[in-house]
């Protein structure tokens, strides 16, 4: 099996004869491999033996090669979108994968994975600097690194057998706090989107979105699909309705660019403004909602739209009525715009901040303006 070659990485040619290049002066032996595909954009399979896998990532983490806040970055990049895929190497992480490589397909972008590991722990609920210590479990780093080229693996295997589209991707493991750690990776490598699976109604007892990937969405600004691991979508075509939760008939539209691009790729999309009366303080009537669908229509007439007031004679049923309207009407993506933190604890009862939706497999689309 150490003689056995695997795929390390898919990088453009200027990249993967980059890497070639570090890889063999540090004594490792590589091959490249054209991946055969449909598109016009050539990409090269990166491949060296199992044995070498653990020195050649740490050859790639210590030059932090192709990082995006490298001034010559831009030097081998061949320009496309980039997709941020963070995993837990749960099976909800492989449902993020499917979505991310679908993404890329469609709007040929490529694909990063992200890991973020811990290797430290505190031994006590108030942690002080002389009671932090070592993890006493080790080599979280190696079985991290294992864990991501199984789903490499398991990544390859659906690429071969054509059950998933092969699309340029690699991986990166870093360490620390998951949501600090994924919104600084943002910064650097700048995806237009990042993709995260969620536990669907089956596997989640509490009715709660996993405090982590709440953590993720209300910390980075970057726009977020969230998708349940039961969730029917695995491609742009499965998506069928949006329902958009709006408290601001005019300022949400500065966030619609990248759920219109959305749209624009499948035109049998119907997108439905929804006001819950109760849940974001300011109590509407039908007319501003009607006025802000007129004024969305009038800047993206292409798009099918339409509005739904949920005024509950007690506020208590609100996030009920929502749930009905959401399985009546067949949405599959619930979208909202993330103006500041805690935008989760917005939707929700006193005492209930994070008890989301997730008694039902729907995806959430966060859309969000970038750091300025």
């Amino acid at each position: 099996m150490s003689n056995e070659f695997l795929i390390l990485a898919i990088h453009t040619p200027v990249r993967a004869y980059t890497l070639k290049s570090i890889l063999e002066n540090s004594g490792i032996e590589v091959r490249l491999k054209k991946v055969e595909d449909e598109t016009e954009t050539e990409s090269l399979y990166v491949m060296i033996r199992s044995a070498d896998l653990s020195n050649a990532l740490n050859i790639i983490e210590a030059n932090r090669l192709f990082s995006y806040d490298d001034k010559f970055t831009h030097l081998t990049d061949d320009g496309r979108k980039r997709i941020l895929v963070a995993v837990d190497f749960s099976k909800h992480s492989m449902k993020a994968c499917q979505i991310a490589f679908s993404l890329a397909k469609d709007f040929n972008a490529k694909v990063k994975i992200l890991h973020v590991y811990h290797s430290m722990y505190f031994p006590s609920q108030i942690p002080f600097a002389d009671t932090l210590k070592e993890t006493p479990e080790e080599g979280l780093l190696d079985k991290a690194r294992r864990k991501m080229l199984d789903l490499c693996l398991d990544i390859d295997e659906k690429i071969n057998s054509h059950e998933w589209p092969s699309v340029n991707y690699s991986y990166s493991l870093r360490e620390g706090v998951v949501d600090e750690v994924t919104d600084s990776f943002t910064k650097e490598y700048k995806p237009s989107l990042v993709v995260m699976g969620t536990k669907g109604k089956d596997n989640n007892k509490t009715g709660m979105l996993g405090s982590i990937a709440a953590d993720i969405i209300e910390t980075i600004r970057v726009p977020v699909f969230a998708v349940p691991e039961n969730s029917p979508i695995n491609s742009l075509s499965d998506i069928k309705h949006i329902a958009f939760l709006t408290n601001t008939p005019k300022r949400d539209f500065s966030y619609f660019h990248p759920l219109v691009n959305v749209i624009n790729k499948n035109p049998e999309v119907k997108i439905t403004f929804v006001h819950i009366n109760g849940i974001y303080g300011d109590k509407w009537d039908e007319n501003e909602l009607v006025e802000t669908c007129n004024s969305f229509s009038k800047l993206y007439p292409q798009v099918n739209a339409g509005y739904k007031l949920i005024d509950p004679t007690d506020v208590t049923l609100a996030v009920d009525n929502f749930v009905k309207f959401i399985e009546e009407e067949k949405v599959n993506v619930i979208s909202l715009a993330a103006q500041k933190r805690n935008l989760l604890s917005r939707m929700f009862l006193p005492g209930n901040s994070r008890k989301i939706l997730f008694n039902i497999d729907t995806a959430l689309f966060i859309m969000t303006k970038p750091h300025k």
